[in-house]
C-alpha cells in the first residue's frame, strides 16, 4: 500500500477537540506524560473538561469552589489522589500525624467537633477543635493538630455520656447519667446554663431555624424535649412512647424534619416537624407512624431530595425502605405523611452500613 501525503494524517494535523477526545481514554500517568510532548498536547492535557470528568468518575462528591486554594480540577485531582495514597500506605510521621489525647481519667464516651465543618483538606491550613466527655465527669476541648488540651470543666457529680456542639455559635451541650443537660462556652469552657430532663437522656440532636439554634433531647422513658440552645430554656415537651427509649436522626437537609425511632419494636417510628413548636401546631407536630414493622437499625436523610429518608431494619431479612416526608392538605386539615419511595431487600449479617444516594 502506497500512502500519499494527502492520505496520511499526522498527530500534528489533529484538531484540539480530537486530541482532547483521544486523551479522555488515557489514565492519569499517561496523560501527564502526554502533556510533555509538545505545546498542542500540553494544551489538550490541561483542559478542565478532562480533569473534571476524571474527578467525578473517581469521587461521588467534588466541589472545588468551596475549597480555598483549589483553582483547577487538575490540582484538585492530584492533591486528593495523593492524599488517598498516603492514607492507604499509612506510614506514621510520613503520610500522617498521630497525636494522643491525654488528660481524662476515665473512658471517653463521645466526642464532637467544635470547629466549623470546612473543606480545607487541600490547603493544609487546618485548625480543628474537638470536645470530649468522659466517665470522669469532665468535658474538655482539644487542639487536634497539636494534641493539646485547651480547657477542662470542673468535675461534675455524675459521668458525662453525651455531647453535641453548635460550631456557628461556639457552644457545646453535655448530658450526664442523671439527665442533667449543661451548656458550655466553646472558647473558655465556662458553664452557661443547666436543664434537667425527666429521665436519662438517650440521644441529642442539634438543628437551626432562621439562625436560631435548638437542641432536641430524647429520653429512655420515651419523652422528647426541645430546648433553645442559647440558654437551655424549654420550648416544647412531648411524651411520645410509653417507657421506651428514643433514637433521633439528624435533621433533614431542608431543616424541617427529624425521625424519631422507638427502642421497642412494638412501636413504629414517627417524623417530628421542627417548625411546630406551639400547642396549636399539634396536628403538624408528628406524622402518622411509618410502616416499619421492626426496630430501626440505621437511618439517614438522602441529599438528592430535601425530605427523603432511608431506614434500615430487619424482618427475617434486612430491608431498606425510603420515604418522602410531605405535608398533605385536605379541605379541613393538614397532616404529615411518609410517602413510600422504594424498598431494597438483602441478606446479612453485617456489622455496619453506609447509605449513599447517587
Amino acid at each position: 500500500v502506497v500512502r500519499t501525503p494527502e492520505s496520511t494524517m499526522s498527530a500534528a494535523s489533529l484538531s484540539l477537540d480530537c486530541i482532547i477526545h483521544l486523551f479522555s481514554y488515557l489514565e492519569v500517568p499517561d496523560l501527564l506524560r502526554a502533556a510533555q510532548v509538545n505545546k498542542a498536547w500540553n494544551e489538550a492535557a490541561e483542559t478542565t473538561f478532562l480533569w473534571r470528568n476524571m474527578c467525578l468518575k473517581r469521587w461521588a462528591f467534588c466541589n472545588i469552589s468551596v475549597i480555598p486554594g483549589m483553582r483547577s480540577w487538575k490540582k484538585y485531582y492530584l492533591h486528593r489522589s495523593n492524599l488517598e495514597s498516603k492514607m492507604k500506605s499509612g506510614q506514621p510521621s510520613v503520610d500522617y500525624t498521630c497525636k494522643a489525647i491525654r488528660g481524662h481519667n476515665g473512658v471517653i464516651h463521645e466526642m464532637a467537633y467544635l470547629s466549623e465543618k470546612e473543606h480545607t483538606f487541600a490547603t493544609g491550613k487546618v485548625k480543628s477543635t474537638v470536645c470530649t466527655v468522659s466517665s470522669d465527669g469532665t468535658v474538655r476541648a482539644w487542639n487536634i493538630q497539636e494534641g493539646k488540651q485547651i480547657w477542662s470543666s470542673p468535675q461534675q457529680g455524675f459521668p458525662l455520656v453525651g455531647i453535641i456542639t453548635f460550631p456557628a455559635f461556639n457552644l457545646a451541650a453535655t448530658a450526664d447519667t442523671e439527665g442533667t443537660i449543661k451548656l458550655w462556652h466553646g472558647t473558655t469552657g465556662e458553664e452557661l446554663s443547666t436543664f434537667s430532663v425527666s429521665s436519662i437522656p438517650s440521644c441529642m440532636v442539634a438543628y437551626t431555624i432562621k439562625n436560631n439554634p435548638f437542641l432536641m433531647v430524647g429520653t429512655e422513658e420515651g419523652s422528647l424535649h426541645t430546648l433553645a440552645a442559647t440558654d437551655l430554656s424549654q420550648i416544647l415537651y412531648k411524651k411520645l412512647f410509653q417507657n421506651c427509649g428514643i433514637q433521633l436522626s439528624l435533621c433533614s437537609p431542608n431543616g424541617q424534619w427529624i425521625l424519631v425511632c422507638p427502642g421497642d419494636a412494638a412501636f413504629s417510628p414517627k417524623v417530628f416537624n421542627t417548625y411546630a413548636t406551639q400547642p396549636e401546631d399539634d396536628d403538624l407536630m408528628l406524622s402518622s407512624p411509618l410502616p416499619i414493622i421492626n426496630y430501626c437499625r440505621m437511618m439517614c436523610w438522602l441529599p438528592a431530595e430535601s425530605a427523603r429518608i432511608a431506614i434500615l431494619y430487619k424482618n427475617e431479612m434486612f430491608h431498606i425502605d425510603s420515604f418522602d416526608i410531605v405535608i398533605e392538605k385536605s379541605k379541613y386539615k393538614k397532616k404529615i405523611t411518609g410517602s413510600f419511595s422504594c424498598r431494597d431487600i438483602f441478606h446479612g449479617p453485617f456489622t455496619s452500613c453506609i447509605l449513599l444516594e447517587k
